[in-house]
């Protein structure tokens, strides 16, 4: 396993090892990172040193989903966790050692070696992370070393202080044991109970191994690649911890540590089926926080929550999906009824500010497609893909209330998505083709972005001719590439190779693609595309987007809507690829 773009972590964690490549060699090296706190990048809060004699030393290392090997000359070190609270460092050589750099940056971020001798450990400030780690030897010693400067000023200013934790074996032996443990809250002390680096490994391996067996059947070809998007999900999945109520997965352990409010759904779709409440959590995560206005927060982490942007409301949407692989009961059914009602009504009384019946975009970011061609004036805006949403959800809404045995409800959800449908047509179709428009005046907006043929989601709500012109649009060279289709037409002035939305193929507008070519019939284009992706992930990984024209892995480069995406595709790759065998069976000259 790459550990430079996937970092190692367990389910429920907070904690992730990495291997940063840098060109310095301060900086370069292993290190235990936290993800608390969204959005804030490398948050290095352990680097890990082998040391002989006292010296740091050169080394190579292998990793696997489970365990991080480290070998040197005289020596080696074994990393892995043992549960979500904590990681094992197990070394043995002669005069070897182990250093746990805690690089403070404020002056106020320093550690604490308390105990009494003979027993000593460290508690880590890591006030940066957010957080607090214990360390402790039970086979060994520990030691602390640090040069703490505190200013006259206060607590403000960077410092230039050192502070690192030095673990060594006892006295006549020459292997040690060491625990890091998570301290979210002020302090903790080491638990006396029987610490063993192989138990934990079996522990770790076994709690991914039970994950992994629950996961849908994929075609033979994807089975590696299922396993590796299973575990990218297993390790990004962290405990209910501040305003998080339940556990969540996080979008990456990298550069995005917390739940954005449409990335989660396609996580939620990937978990139903496999583990129901984990799948219902991720959907429920930022309508815990739903106001009385029925907005819901554009992201949350354990220690932030953002209004700023709404983003798609894609959840009636994915709500429905769900309810094709996981059962949902009537107190589910009533709650998620309420939150989604609540969530369709805010955006026809808060996002439509000229109240002609079409909510409105009022930011690239509210779309999910934050630099689409669409936006590249500024504006606001009416797009197509929002009142498609928007439609879905009242056709789950309708769905929801027949469940419920509410028929008039039913009836009035139905007749209000059949307005909307007609409303869309009128207000977005231009030659047969849905196209943004800003809302001042109502003028079409230029531009090849794929954001407004999204709406193909509405499928046979559509005319048939509109489907059908879509479709071959889509289906062209400059959209559909040999690793899927792009989010700006190759030939566009404004395509570019990364950025962002502007060219880049996008695991989310892939699955909706898929989705919608299967609801109008084009099932051939529908594996098409949903083959492209497979492979593009098994040979790519599962990047936060991909180069439209070599497959390459764009961004942040272990992403889990990619992997959930990849997981909900290969799944029904082996559905459809079934159904396809049986056929011939029956009609073998068909």
């Amino acid at each position: 396993m790459d550990i430079t773009t996937t970092p190692m972590s367990h389910f429920g964690s907070y904690l992730a090892l990495t291997y940063q490549e840098s060109d310095t060699h301060e900086k370069k090296g292993l290190y235990i990172n936290s993800v608390r706190g969204k959005s804030r990048q490398h948050q290095n809060a352990l680097k890990i040193i082998p040391v002989k004699n006292g010296e740091p030393v050169e080394y190579s290392y292998q990793a696997n989903e489970f365990q991080i090997s480290i070998q040197f000359d005289g020596g080696e070190l074994h990393v892995c966790f043992e549960d979500e609270s904590r990681i094992f460092v197990k070394g043995s050589g002669n005069q070897v050692g182990l250093v746990l750099d805690t690089q403070p940056i404020f002056n106020f971020e320093y550690n604490y070696l308390l105990g009494k001798e003979g027993e000593e450990y460290c508690l880590v400030n890591s006030y940066k992370n957010l957080t607090k780690y214990l360390i402790f030897a039970p086979d060994g010693s520990v030691s602390l070393k640090q040069n703490v400067f505190m200013d006259t000023v206060g607590s403000t200013n960077k410092a230039d202080n050192s502070s690192s934790i030095h673990i060594g074996p006892e006295d006549g032996s020459h292997e040690f044991l060491c625990v890091v443990e998570d301290v979210p809250t002020h302090g903790s002390i080491p638990e006396e109970r029987e610490y063993s680096f192989e138990k934990a490994l079996d522990k770790s391996t076994s709690h991914f191994l039970d994950f992994l067996s629950r996961q849908p059947s994929v075609p033979e070809e994807y089975q590696e690649t299922l396993r590796e998007a299973v575990y990218l999900n297993w390790t990004c999945i962290v405990n209910e911890e501040g305003l998080l109520k339940r556990k969540a997965m996080f979008m990456s352990n990298s550069n995005f540590p917390g739940v954005w409010s449409w990335d989660n759904a396609f996580n939620a779709l990937a978990l139903a089926g496999v583990d129901d409440k984990l799948a219902w959590d991720q959907i429920q995560l930022l309508f815990d926080y739903q106001d009385d206005k029925g907005q819901i927060p554009g992201s949350i982490s354990d220690s932030t929550i953002r209004w700023n942007f709404s983003k798609p409301p894609v959840q009636g949407y994915f709500v429905l999906k769900m309810m094709e692989k996981m059962t949902l009961t009537t107190t589910q059914l009533e709650k998620v009824y309420t939150q989604i009602k609540g969530h369709v009504e805010f955006y026809f009384r808060y996002k439509d500010s000229n109240q002609d019946g079409i909510p409105e975009y009022h930011h690239g970011n509210d779309s999910g497609q934050d630099n689409s061609t669409v936006f590249r004036n500024a504006a606001i805006i009416d797009s197509p893909d929002l009142t498609a949403f928007l439609i879905k959800s009242m056709d789950m809404l309708a769905v929801v209330a027949g469940k419920l045995d509410r028929q008039q409800e039913e009836k009035y959800w139905e007749g209000q998505a059949e307005e909307l449908t007609e409303r869309f047509c009128q207000h977005f179709l231009v030659d047969d083709i849905p196209a943004a428009r800003f809302t001042k005046d109502g003028s079409v907006i230029e531009s090849q972005g794929i954001l407004p043929l999204v709406s193909i989601i509405l499928a046979k709500k559509l005319p048939e001719s509109v489907r059908e012109k879509i479709i071959r649009v889509l289906k062209d060279k400059n959209y559909l590439t040999q690793w899927g289709i792009a989010s700006e037409a190759l030939d566009s002035p404004y395509y570019e190779q990364d950025a962002y939305w502007r060219g880049p193929i996008w695991a989310p507008t892939t699955l909706l693609f898929v989705e919608a070519f299967e609801e109008c019939g084009e099932h051939e284009l529908a594996s098409e595309v949903r083959q492209k992706f497979l492979e593009l992930c098994k040979q790519n990984g599962f990047a936060e987007n991909f180069h439209a024209e070599t497959g390459e892995g764009l961004r942040d480069l272990a992403h889990t809507w990619t992997s959930s995406v990849f997981i909900h595709l290969a799944a029904q790759e082996k559905v459809t690829n079934a159904e396809q065998k049986r056929k011939h069976l029956v009609h073998p000259n068909a």
